[in-house]
This record gives C-alpha cells, sequence and structure tokens, in this order.
C-alpha cells in the first residue's frame, strides 16, 4: 500500500463520519457563543483602554457562561455583544482619533510645536447622539435606568 492510497482511506473515512468537525473550529457550544476578553480586543483590533471605553458606552457587559472554555479567570463576552461592537461608527472614530495622536506625539518628538497646535486645533472629534439615542429611545427610559 502506498501513501496516497492510506491518504484517500482516511479521506473516505473522514467523509462516512457525518459528524465531523476538524480541530480547533468552533461552531457550536459555548466556544461559539463566548469570547474572552483578549479574543475581543483582537477581535476589534483596538487596545484594552478603547475597549473598556466601547464596552462602557455601548453598553456590553461580560457574562457568566455556564461552561468556560478558557478556565476560571477570563472574562468572557457574548460573541454577539462583540459584533454589535465591530459595527460601530463609533469604533472607526475612536480608530481615528489614536492615529491623530499618534501624529501630534510624532510632531512634539521632533521638536515641531506649531505642527503639533495647528494638529491639536484640527483634532476629530466624536458626538455620542447617535449613541444615546440607540440605547435610550425614549425621554422616560434613561430615567429608569437610573
Amino acid at each position: 500500500m502506498t501513501k496516497k492510497d492510506t491518504a484517500k482511506k482516511t479521506v473516505a473515512k473522514l467523509k462516512k463520519n457525518k459528524h465531523y468537525r476538524p480541530a480547533g473550529k468552533k461552531r457550536e457550544g459555548n466556544a461559539a457563543r463566548y469570547m474572552t476578553r483578549s479574543q475581543a480586543i483582537k477581535q476589534l483590533q483596538v487596545n484594552l483602554s478603547v475597549f473598556r471605553k466601547l464596552c462602557i458606552l455601548k453598553g456590553v457587559f461580560p457574562r457568566e457562561p455556564k461552561k468556560k472554555v478558557k478556565g476560571n479567570n477570563q472574562t468572557y463576552y457574548h460573541v454577539k455583544d462583540i459584533a454589535f461592537i465591530q459595527h460601530d461608527p463609533l469604533l472607526e472614530k475612536l480608530r481615528e482619533q489614536r492615529a491623530y495622536q499618534k501624529k501630534i506625539h510624532k510632531a512634539l518628538a521632533k521638536k515641531n510645536e506649531d505642527l503639533a497646535t495647528r494638529l491639536r486645533t484640527r483634532e476629530p472629534s466624536y458626538t455620542l447622539d447617535r449613541l444615546i439615542r440607540e440605547r435610550f429611545v425614549t425621554l422616560i427610559s434613561p430615567l429608569d435606568a437610573l
């Protein structure tokens, strides 16, 4: 028997088993529903401080899964909550703001203070009007939240 024949047999065995899933694929169960904070930060491509700010503004809180896949001392977030943050325009604004801060810092490091002051005057900002309307639809709902 050659290597080719044995490879064909293993592929045939895998095709017969209809519940086969390659190792590492998280498609069902708690592994698919929850992710750790570090996984969420990597997925959103932000640092911890920006992630915490986004979670507070969007009203996303860590959850306690029934079975903790990655261990007991981890913070877990629901995958849908992270997807909710990922599609928010505020995330892009915070990324732009961080990049702009780097520009200012670079100008100051090069001792170019007039460029730094010009950059500070044109610094991008964001408004939370849309976010407040999203979280509190009526005027009574923020009072209920208190």
